[in-house]
């Protein structure tokens, strides 16, 4: 209705939109390229239906059956060396993108699942951004708070991007569920604060190391979040190297994601 209000006719929103649709099939089959690894989720099968007499699609995808990370946050208290699981987990699927030549640019938590059996794993390669574009939002609401620096400042990236934004959800999860300058827990969180922490890092200022982590794993959170890009790890499989080689936590029943929520 926006598009039509603004002059366009039926057919030219119809070519417009199916544009976007188009894009959308092609997120898809990235995915259908991927679904081999275990820790990305697996693509089943889709379906795209036109709406009888009037402007829109249905677009159908089938996927295996996963909760999203947040969700079983609600439930579930991790320990640090689950946290460390779900690095490894994650690293291992970035590689595997790395090898394919493919960015995700989209790391964070609303884009991890989990499985039964405790696999943790990598979805949304690019379809989510593709619907908001038709909303008209454009915003980077929600996608900042993980964004590399080079992104956010539109500088020339590559896959160093994903291992910043896989360290800062590392960090998060190592920091009573805080990003980086956040006031700490207890404090409440303002935009205010949110705008300032999200300039500060921008700016370059060296991140402190996430509290709840043990030195090894947070110079691991801190390189994987480097402000400069040579200055981070080369590629997911170094970081993956580096998080096996380390030794396994006596906290295993530490709450590190606490009950006060981050906003």
């Amino acid at each position: 209705r926006t598009a039509l209000n603004e002059g366009m006719d039926e057919q030219s929103v119809t070519t417009y939109f199916q544009g976007f649709v188009d894009e959308i099939v092609q997120e898809i089959a990235i995915m259908s390229s991927l679904k081999s690894h275990p820790n990305i989720v697996s693509y089943e099968d889709h379906c795209v239906l036109n709406h009888n007499g009037e402007i829109g699609w249905d677009i159908l995808i089938r996927m295996e059956l996963l909760m999203p990370l947040e969700e079983y946050l609600g439930n579930h208290k991790l320990s640090e060396n689950d946290i460390i699981h779900m690095g490894e987990n994650l690293c291992d699927a970035l590689s595997f993108c790395q090898k394919k030549g493919m960015i995700h640019r989209d790391i964070k938590p609303e884009n991890i699942f989990i499985n039964e059996t405790g696999q943790f794993k990598l979805g949304d390669f690019g379809v989510a951004r593709t619907v908001e574009k038709t909303t008209g939002g454009l915003s980077k609401k929600g996608t900042e708070s993980y964004m590399a620096p080079e992104v956010y400042l539109n500088q020339p990236y590559g896959s160093g991007v994903d291992i910043y934004s896989l360290g800062l959800v590392l960090y998060r999860f190592m920091n009573n569920n805080r990003l980086p300058f956040l006031p700490p827990l207890p404090q409440p969180i303002t935009f205010a604060d949110r705008e300032n922490a999200l300039s500060r890092r921008m700016k370059g200022e060296a991140l402190p190391a996430p509290v709840n982590a043990s030195k090894e794993f947070a110079d691991i959170i801190l390189k994987a979040c480097a402000y400069k890009p040579e200055e981070r790890y080369r590629t997911a499989a170094d970081m993956l190297e580096d998080i096996h080689n380390l030794k396994p936590s006596s906290s295993q029943t530490a709450a590190l994601m606490p009950d006060i929520p981050e906003v």
